[in-house]
């Protein structure tokens, strides 16, 4: 939601694990937003105690390097103890280790597999009326709020979706990207015949492909359908079944996605992606930067998830997993300097620079790298992006675990794709009834 979001993730993240903009450069800031164009956003950073933050994010240090070194430029006194976790499996547990061991990181992110568990546990402070926060979008503020207040602040959107490599499709003899699942599984064989790894996907967590493949089959008939199966009036047996048979069919009955996937790490499929050994992997734009240090002669673009239905295809995509402060840290006024900096034009242009996302903060503009602007203009903008741990209201990290230990089931020959489903509803009541 998370680098893969399982990051991304994540993101999302968290993206922001999830996000936006692109390329390390989608840049070109211009600015806006409530605080003063150099960056300078007084707080008690200014006093000149020395003080050590310490930041959990599912960014990695070269990712949030910028901000961090721009932020450290005015408040010299201030220093960081960074520690980074992969979205979203890796850093939802991490975190929750930390919190239950009460030695949780001064920041940290909530993204949507866990904003519930945060807020209800009261691990985070409430910035609803800090003044950075009139900067964060209103549509973004809902997937970090309970009961009208809200507890992380978020600059970014994501939208995510399949990066496939242009070279290696062309050496396969396929000229376009497919429209719909069949097309989609056919280049997959074409690209196995030819040789070539097909496809990556990060089968530790929640995938993409399954978000597109719902939206596009079920989403796309009923936008409600998340809030009735919350409410009792449909069931994951009725709305999911239909998602796990494509997925298996297509995907492991062929041997696409194999048991051995299952070991890869976020970010050993990205940098795979990125030196051209796998034909598409899932993805965001925080991949972007790591794809051009990596390879900067690498010809890729992302496309949608192709579904069964033409022309309705979706990505996935949310806002952005947003920064919190802890409830316990000894340095809340630091912190809220640290976040008002984020927020600033300056401490904006800083983070998309390192980590490539989309920053959607009020009066602030990007420049969408060419890889991502289908996806960005097509999905993010058109509202065509699904992720269901943001439209699931409630025990989302306990349903995202059930997901992913059912569709690792599925890969390792156990199980059946109604069995997914009926997990689901049995995990739910489960968690209901607790």
């Amino acid at each position: 939601m998370k680098k893969s979001y399982g990051i991304v993730l994540a993101v999302i993240l968290c993206l922001s694990v999830m996000l936006t903009a692109c390329g390390g450069n989608n840049g070109n800031a211009t600015n806006a937003g409530n605080t003063n164009t150099s960056g300078d956003v007084g707080g008690s950073g200014n006093s000149g105690k020395k003080v050590k933050l310490s930041i959990l994010s599912w960014n990695n240090e070269k990712e949030m390097a910028p901000l961090l070194e721009g932020f450290q430029a005015k408040y010299p006194n201030i220093s960081f103890d960074f520690q980074h976790a992969p979205p979203v499996k890796d850093y939802i547990s991490k975190l929750q280790t930390m919190l239950l061991s009460h030695s949780a990181t001064d920041i940290f992110i909530i993204a949507a597999e866990n904003r519930n568990e945060i807020i209800d546990g009261g691990y985070a402070i409430d910035l609803t009326n800090e003044p950075f926060m009139d900067v964060m979008l209103e549509g973004n503020k809902p997937m970090l709020s309970k009961n009208g207040k809200t507890y992380a602040f978020t600059q970014t959107g994501w939208v995510g979706g399949l990066w496939y490599n242009k070279d290696l499709f062309a050496k396969a003899g396929i000229t376009t990207f497919p429209e719909t699942w069949d097309e989609f599984i056919a280049a997959c064989l074409t690209l196995k015949e030819a040789g070539i790894i097909p496809y990556y996907d990060n089968v530790g967590d929640v995938t993409m492909i399954h978000d597109g493949l719902f939206a596009n089959t079920t989403l796309a008939k009923d936008a409600d359908i998340d809030a009735k199966i919350f409410e009792g009036k449909a069931t994951f047996e009725q709305s999911w079944t239909e998602t796990f048979k494509l997925w298996k069919s297509g995907l492991v009955d062929n041997k696409i996605l194999t048991a051995d996937m299952i070991g890869l790490t976020a970010d050993q499929i990205v940098n795979e992606f990125a030196v051209g050994n796998v034909a598409m992997i899932t993805g965001g734009p925080w991949n972007i930067n790591t794809f051009k240090e990596a390879n900067p002669d690498l010809k890729y673009e992302m496309a949608p998830i192709p579904g069964p239905n033409p022309g309705g295809n979706y990505y996935a995509g949310a806002p952005g997993v947003g920064l919190a402060i802890n409830s316990k840290t000894k340095y809340k006024e630091e912190a809220l300097t640290f976040l008002s900096y984020l927020a600033s034009p300056e401490g904006l242009k800083k983070f998309e620079e390192g980590s490539g996302a989309f920053i959607t903060a009020k009066g602030y503009e990007s420049t969408v790298s060419p890889e991502i602007e289908k996806a960005y203009k097509e999905g993010l903008l058109q509202g065509k992006f699904y992720l269901p741990m943001v439209s699931w209201p409630r025990h989302q990290e306990a349903l995202r675990n059930q997901f992913m230990i059912s569709s690792q089931d599925l890969i390792v020959g156990k199980g059946t794709p109604e069995g997914i489903a009926q997990a689901l509803d049995k995990k739910l009541a489960e968690m209901d009834n607790k």
